[in-house]
């Protein structure tokens, strides 16, 4: 995705509907038609911000966006944008969706400068209990890409379930290969193979009829740590 322009309305990072289409591969009719096809779903003001009129003019007057054409406009906020990823349930979606978390939802906070002793005090108050809440989940990341260990499924079905995620062996299948990582034998795409996410253990079995070759799909750290991230967004 191409460098984002910030803009911002109440005070957070927003993106339009042309930006989320772009940066998630597909056309602005197909985010609309999303939207509108699970509008239960969208709360105005947590998901997005719908302007006209007025709002609209001095929306314009304050950001560094315009478009004489434009009526109406919808802004999607972070959470907006994780919704519009779920519809799509795309690789791209979803890798483009952590990018713009790291890269330009989040950063914004990270250049807040307090104006007042008290609201320094907040912020450092607020933050110190992020990184307490924050910090099972950064060792367990951590403890994955630094581990040198493949797994296999079953094993990581039970690794998510410690970090407060219920999912047994078989379910964690059914997402594997709804993602397109798997395929219907449960074995793993070469591409994600070479990706470093899956390795396949090829071992000779006697039997009676002679040797076989037996292939089980093991877990690389690489993969742990996307498939959790994964199954995070995705609840």
């Amino acid at each position: 995705m191409n460098a984002l322009i910030p803009i911002e309305h109440k005070n957070q990072r927003v993106l339009t509907t042309a930006q989320i289409a772009e940066g998630y591969g597909t056309g602005s009719k197909v985010i609309s038609k999303n939207f509108n096809n699970n509008k239960d779903r969208y709360i105005e003001g947590k998901h997005y911000y719908y302007l006209e009129g007025e709002a609209l003019k001095e929306f314009f007057a304050n950001v560094n966006y315009t478009n004489a054409k434009t009526r109406v406009i919808y802004l999607w906020t972070e959470k907006g944008a994780l919704l519009h990823a779920k519809s799509l349930n795309t690789d791209k979606a979803w890798e483009v969706y952590d990018h713009l978390v790291e890269t330009y939802f989040r950063a914004r906070d990270m250049f807040v400068i307090p104006k007042t002793l008290p609201e320094a005090l907040r912020m450092a108050a607020e933050l110190a209990e992020k990184i307490e809440q924050d910090k099972p989940k950064v060792i367990f990341a951590e403890t994955c890409l630094g581990s040198e260990d493949s797994i296999l499924i079953r094993a990581l079905a039970k690794l998510c379930s410690k970090d407060g995620k219920t999912i047994g062996q078989n379910h964690l299948f059914r997402e594997l290969r709804k993602w397109g990582l798997l395929n219907s034998r449960n074995e793993p795409y070469q591409k994600y193979i070479d990706s470093g996410y899956f390795e396949v253990i090829e071992r000779p079995i006697h039997t009676s009829e002679g040797i076989v070759l037996k292939f089980t799909t093991k877990v690389l750290p690489k993969g742990q740590a996307y498939i959790i991230n994964r199954l995070k967004c995705a609840q």
